[in-house]
């Protein structure tokens, strides 16, 4: 019984160990998860803001490119609600924000956003949380240096986003009441955490994490306190969360456990001590005198009627009366084994938390354990007679059948779940495993099968596989989001540049002809400051459906360049077949007949087009293509809008 306790008593502790570390680990793996999603967005949109021709030369530009640039970022910060602020500075003193002045005497060059961008060129640099003044919101800039036209970095774009929904997020567990999440950063300083006591604070022996895998547990003081601690490295930022649990929280209960375990099995140990002596005081008196009487009735072949047989006192007598001695010894101590050895079972089938039913081959149930009671709602007295699919759902009586088949003929043991049944009619899972009592001859005769409730672990492996689903859709949001233009639905900058260099390949390649229309709205400027924002929105919107119905073939494509640009691919299509679809398009905006007060041009809304083919010009490079188109539309516009203008090689 000691060694018992001390097997069951090690099991449970190291079982109950690790179940924490990987509560705390999945805890922290969620954590990590979470911050990736929610920062790969914002780093994408900011690289699409880098790559913006307007926003790197804004020194370059006049005061209309400029409101452009400042639009596109109301816009962006209206579409994502965790975006407080999107910004640029330049060298020159330039600061382009929206919703806020920059004060007199403002240098962005001094600023530590400004300064870490530029010190990282060819990287996305993320600054330390800060408290924004007005709104107690905690916020943290994401930076890109922003490379010139005409080469060198003269500039940087900033994005300052809330942190508040990541600090909620940490700050919330269920598991233990000591259990917390923070971040840290490459050099093991605090950036987020619930208690902003804490933030800024260095640690020191957490810098060795990033030398490490990506995630693993770290052992982890702090004072005089011992914490479990599980790491998780977030890729898009380099950070690394960190959730800890006090140490002494995990154990208490498990050495509490084990305590009452061991001491269960010295009480056990002591009833059967006491038992066991009793049985041997009474096995040895008078048992061995009736049994030297029946063996010297035995040997001197008479039956024994009741009345004591006296053997005469002889030789013979006495080697008689030693011989019956030393047998009544022996039968004695067989049968005290055999008792010992029934106890022993009783008490091993009648502890175990899960139940214990022994059946015959046919499913007939000869016992069951005290477990059954707590289970199954059944008294011990209950169980012989029914039947072990009594305890099965209808349903699923045909694959337990199947199962007990395969542990009689190929010997499986399980384990095998089912939905159970209770005595008040309520259903429940169960797993259960199964082995078999086999006769001398190795026959098996009857089936031993240990039934074990895991309602709860089913619910916790739900609720896992419903934290990974959502997390899926986050991760599938947010890379759409990183292509898509979130406003009109068409393609972005990001993915026409990539859809741009794969044509022009081909092009250069097999020869094939490909073209561009590059499309800006007349006067949309005045349009915004007109009809407002949102009806801006609305006419970007209706000129995109627009061009997704007159460019129909699935080798176009139709992105959003910029603010109110737009542009169209046309692979093995020449300069005519797309001067014909340009004016096709221009048509179709003025059909749209937009109400344009505005305007100089005209009542309504109109576009000015610019078209240009690869195989009219040498070119070695997809932007290059870009820029003639350009150069065509600036032609359209300065020629008196609402026109198309088709580049040739002459020009």
């Amino acid at each position: 019984m000691a060694i018992f306790g001390f097997l069951l008593s090690a099991l449970l502790y190291y079982s109950e160990l690790t179940k924490a570390r990987a509560l705390i680990g999945r805890t922290s793996h969620g954590v990590a998860l979470f911050i990736d999603g929610y920062f790969t967005e914002i780093i994408n949109t900011i690289e699409v803001l880098e790559e913006n021709k307007e926003i790197r030369d804004a020194m370059a530009l006049g005061n209309d490119a400029r409101e452009r640039i400042l639009d596109g970022y109301r816009s962006i910060t209206k579409a994502n609600k965790n975006i407080a602020y999107i910004y640029s500075g330049y060298e020159n003193g330039l600061m382009l924000i929206n919703d806020w002045t920059p004060p007199d005497g403002f240098i962005p060059s001094t600023r530590p956003w400004y300064r870490a961008a530029i010190a990282d060129k060819n990287g996305t640099s993320i600054g330390l949380p800060y408290q924004e003044v007005k709104t107690k919101e905690w916020l943290v800039s994401t930076s890109r240096a922003l490379k010139q036209s005409g080469g060198g970095y003269g500039g940087v774009v900033a994005i300052d986003c809330s942190i508040d929904q990541i600090i909620k997020f940490i700050a919330h567990h269920d598991e233990y009441k000591t259990e917390i999440s923070f971040v840290v950063d490459r050099n093991g300083i605090v950036i987020i955490h619930p208690d902003q006591s804490i933030l800024g604070t260095s640690l020191p022996e957490l810098t060795k994490i990033s030398t490490q895998k990506s995630e693993g547990v770290l052992p982890y003081r702090s004072g005089n306190v011992d914490y479990f601690a599980h790491y998780s490295r977030i890729a898009s930022t380099g950070w690394t969360i960190l959730t800890v649990v006090e140490k002494k929280e995990i154990l208490r209960p498990i050495i509490v456990e084990v305590l009452s375990l061991v001491g269960l099995t010295g009480v056990i140990a002591l009833l059967l001590s006491f038992v066991q002596s009793i049985l041997l005081s009474r096995r040895l008196s008078r048992p061995l005198v009736e049994l030297g009487k029946k063996i010297k009735a035995t040997i001197a072949g008479d039956e024994q009627n009741g009345a004591e047989y006296t053997y005469p006192d002889n030789e013979i007598g006495l080697m008689a009366r030693e011989i019956g001695q030393l047998a009544a010894k022996e039968l004695t101590a067989k049968a005290n084994e055999l008792q010992v050895s029934e106890e022993i079972y009783k008490s091993i089938l009648m502890a175990s938390p899960d139940d214990i039913t022994i059946a015959d081959l046919s499913g007939n149930v000869i016992m069951v354990s005290e477990a059954a009671n707590r289970i199954f709602g059944y008294e011990i007295s209950e169980g012989p007679g029914m039947s072990v699919m009594d305890f099965i759902v209808p349903e699923d009586h045909e694959r337990a059948r199947a199962n007990m088949a395969k542990m009689i003929y190929e010997n499986h043991h399980g384990p095998n779940e089912y939905r159970a049944v209770r005595k008040d009619g309520s259903c429940f899972d169960i797993e259960v495993n199964n082995s078999l009592v086999r006769d001398r001859q190795g026959n098996p005769v009857q089936m031993v099968l240990i039934a074990r409730d895991i309602t709860n672990r089913k619910k916790n492996e739900q609720q896992i596989q419903v934290l990974f689903h959502q997390l899926e859709i986050e991760r599938d949001l947010a890379q759409r989001n990183s292509l898509t233009d979130s406003l009109t639905g068409l393609s972005n900058r990001r993915l026409f540049d990539t859809m741009l260099q794969t044509e022009f390949s081909r092009h250069k390649r097999t020869g094939t002809h490909l073209s561009l229309i590059m499309i800006d709205v007349d006067h949309f400027k005045n349009y915004n400051d007109y009809y407002g924002h949102l009806a801006g929105d609305d006419c970007l919107r209706q000129i995109a459906r627009t061009l997704k119905v007159v460019v129909e073939r699935g080798t176009d494509s139709v992105a959003r360049f910029g603010g109110e640009e737009f542009v169209v691919i046309l692979p093995d299509t020449n300069r005519r077949g797309a001067a014909v679809l340009a004016e096709q398009i221009a048509e179709s905006v003025r059909a749209l007949a937009l109400p344009h007060a505005a305007s100089d041009t005209a009542g309504y809304v109109t576009i000015s087009l610019g078209v240009a083919s690869a195989a009219d010009h040498a070119l070695t490079d997809g932007s290059q293509l870009v820029d003639l188109a350009d150069q065509a539309m600036y032609q359209a516009k300065n020629s008196g809008r609402n026109r198309c203008v088709v580049l040739t090689s002459a020009e």
